[in-house]
């Protein structure tokens, strides 16, 4: 016997997952910016190697800022996609909400130690989990997805981050060849971040609604 879906007013919205996924990004975020910490000695005296310390902390911060930003850019769109989140939905989000939750393990880890292959290895890791898990939620909303515009974006955006994912597991390895290498893969992403997917989604979506006139045209 085939199972039945339920009624559409028994079904939960998106409302709740996109809340609880917005609190996660917040906090994650928000753990983050206070482990930076201003050198006292930056006040009254000039100390090259805490420059230094802070410089890389900081710039770390900044590449995972960018990471969950592009995140949680991305998330907030894909929602809107899913209207009636499924169990498998839920499931899909949970595990990118817990990969984007290890996130401030690896930023302080990197920023306290910029040259070690471990820690650039073990920040290229949660990186391309954070992609992989957001492409496996992406993958199960195209499926979900009747609308061919929504389709469309999704497959673009699809392989827009099998380029990331393939960056960051590369810098894996690379980060024991060279940290600076693993440094130049995280580096080379935030710019990439801001290439146009959506653009010729647009397109079709304009095609699509003019196909009704022009087969009712004589």
């Amino acid at each position: 016997m085939a199972k039945r879906e339920p009624v559409p007013e028994l079904r939960p919205t998106g409302r709740r997952l996109e809340a609880f996924s917005d609190g996660v990004f917040a906090i994650v975020i928000t753990i983050m910016v206070v482990e930076i910490h201003i050198p006292d000695s930056f006040a009254f005296a000039n100390n090259p190697a805490e420059l230094r310390s802070f410089g890389a902390k900081f710039l770390t911060y900044m590449l995972s800022f960018f990471v969950i930003a592009n995140l949680w850019t991305s998330h907030h769109y894909l929602t809107f996609t899913v209207q009636m989140p499924s169990r498998a939905t839920i499931w899909f989000n949970n595990f990118l909400l817990f990969c984007v939750s290890t996130i401030p393990i690896a930023t302080p880890f990197l920023g306290e130690f910029p040259t070690s292959p471990r820690a650039a290895a073990a920040y290229g890791f949660v990186a391309a989990s954070c992609t992989g898990a957001f492409m496996l939620l992406r993958s199960h909303a195209r499926r979900r997805s009747h609308n061919p515009v929504h389709r469309d974006i999704h497959g673009r955006i699809l392989r827009k981050s099998a380029i990331f994912l393939t960056i960051y597991l590369v810098s894996v390895p690379l980060a024991f060849v060279s940290p600076f290498l693993a440094w130049a893969c995280f580096l080379a992403v935030p710019p990439m971040l801001f290439l146009p997917t959506v653009r010729a989604a647009s397109r079709l979506s304009q095609s699509l609604a003019e196909q009704p006139m022009r087969h009712s045209c004589p």
